[in-house]
């Protein structure tokens, strides 16, 4: 058995920089455990690499393709809920929009329960992870790790342009930088992407962690299976690797950054959740967590989409250079509905006799339905059953509805209406009276799964503040599984701030 000092399980988003961080010490070892292998087939390679072909990743050899259980208020259907299976994690599946979301979102996380978590004190850590090339926001970080593009810098679709302009002609006001002092507004993407190509985290942080220092390892194709325990004290992590199971020893902590479905799932298996549905399944109860599974949830979106009028340039960036946030209710103290642009239809951007469409994204960033994660069984290697319950609430269900006629009148304007031939979607079929069952036959998931291990104090709660499980010692969750409400945007920027919070704390705690 290798033992290390800390142990990181997953190398996704929050995993890459929890294992860069910690090795910045040189006299402690970090070995981080990847369920996905490094090995990529180049076809793969290559879409990953190339920010326009985000699209073609999913449902590839690098996805863990995991889907819903039926949905009961989308009628029965299952929805897709691709995660990444691989170093950098879904990080190399995302749109890379990087998108912090609402300072509403943080102070509203230590409301609940996680002081320290308030948007002053989360700041400094987006700032720090951080390369941003413009100057449009004077809460911007430069010279971080992560590269951050200016969109607007980068010859954007004049498509693009003609969104912007539509949204500007309704009277919605413009905004300089979605994370800048004034989120909501059009405006244009950050993105991140670096010399033409996806910067995912494994190349922002791990990989040049790991060409530096000797002190940190990459354990991949190596799949967690269960935590292991002296006492009440996690000691290491068993992993199926090569067809067998081992242990990977840790002498100070383990650090689970397996995400908002396999974090949760981990747990579980290795005796800490609600203790009926464990001895259900035969598993051992080492600590009553009823939260553990719960809180689950997730934006939600429905496509709109128009053929244009004239032939939509080839993209140079992601797809997706500009966006409208808005509130939907004078009341919110942020946008809850985000409208994306997408000047195309991403699968199809490698063929050549592609129709030039565009499509309109409205999507629900504040939703008030709450589902769960479950395990199937006592097998770590099957799926969980994973149930965001969308639109379990009708106000979601209502709000991503009027989202949709938004959509229309953006479409109906004049900036916009001289690129839009016709509406493919919702269409004909669906007039705006019927949109409510539109919503219910074609909303998707918006792949920002969050809240499955939330942090806070009360007895649902699954982390302390300082991400430390409830009740064991040696072990914290450091992921999008924490956040006690998902963010108003894009989760992923968010997601490494964790990352880097988590680091300091860990840090702190061991000078201590």
């Amino acid at each position: 058995m290798d033992t290390y000092d800390y142990v990181v399980v997953g190398a996704g988003t929050a995993g890459c920089v929890v294992a860069a961080r910690l090795s910045e010490d040189a006299d402690v070892r970090v070995a981080v455990i990847e369920a996905g292998s490094r090995e990529i087939p180049a076809q793969v390679q290559e879409d990953i690499a190339t920010p326009s072909h985000w699209a073609l990743v999913q449902q590839s050899a690098v996805d863990w393709a995991y889907e819903s259980v039926p949905q009961a208020h989308l009628n029965g259907r299952r929805i897709p809920e691709p995660r990444g299976r691989l170093p950098g994690g879904t990080s190399n599946l995302y749109i890379m929009m990087h998108i912090r979301g609402h300072r509403s979102d943080f102070d509203s996380w230590a409301y609940q329960g996680a002081p320290g978590w308030g948007y002053d004190d989360v700041q400094p850590y987006f700032r720090k992870s951080e390369d941003q090339e413009d100057e449009t926001s004077p809460l911007a970080g430069h010279g971080g790790p992560l590269s951050v593009l200016a969109a607007r810098l980068h010859q954007p679709s004049p498509a693009s342009q003609a969104f912007r302009d539509a949204c500007l002609e309704l009277g919605f006001a413009p905004t300089d930088d979605f994370n800048g002092p004034q989120m909501e507004g059009v405006g244009w993407h950050h993105l991140n992407i670096k010399d033409g190509k996806r910067h995912d985290m494994a190349s922002a942080y791990l990989y040049p962690a790991l060409q530096s220092r000797s002190n940190v390892t990459l354990i991949d194709a190596a799949h967690a299976t269960r935590l292991t325990f002296q006492g009440r004290r996690c000691n290491g992590v068993e992993v199926f690797r090569g067809g067998e199971t081992v242990r990977i020893g840790a002498s100070r902590e383990v650090v689970v950054c397996a995400g908002a479905i396999d974090s949760p799932k981990l747990l579980m298996l290795s005796g800490i959740g609600d203790g009926s549905r464990l001895a259900a399944f035969g598993i051992p109860v080492l600590q009553h967590l009823p939260g553990v599974g719960e809180n689950f949830h997730n934006h939600v979106l429905v496509p709109v989409i128009s053929v244009a009028s004239q032939r939509i340039p080839d993209p140079h960036l992601a797809m997706s250079d500009a966006a409208l946030f808005y509130k939907s209710d004078a009341g919110w103290p942020g946008p809850d509905i985000q409208m994306a642009f997408v000047h195309g239809d991403p699968r199809q951007v490698t063929n050549p006799d592609r129709a030039s469409v565009m499509v309109m994204l409205p999507g629900l960033v504040r939703p008030m339905s709450r589902g769960s994660l479950r395990l199937a069984g006592p097998d770590p290697l099957a799926a969980p059953l994973i149930d965001p319950n969308y639109l379990a609430c009708d106000v979601d269900r209502v709000r991503l509805a009027d989202a949709v006629r938004m959509a229309r009148r953006i479409n109906a304007t004049r900036a916009l209406g001289a690129w839009v031939q016709a509406e493919a979607l919702p269409g004909p079929d669906f007039p705006d009276g019927r949109l409510d069952d539109f919503v219910r036959q074609f909303a998707e998931s918006y792949h920002h799964q969050v809240g499955s291990c939330r942090m806070g104090l009360d007895a649902l709660a699954v982390t302390d503040p300082r991400l430390r499980v409830h009740g064991i010692e040696a072990l914290r969750v450091a992921d999008a599984s924490v956040m006690p409400t998902v963010v108003s945007g894009n989760c992923h920027a968010a997601i490494v701030m964790i990352g880097e919070k988590v680091a300091d704390m860990i840090k702190a705690d061991r000078r201590g």
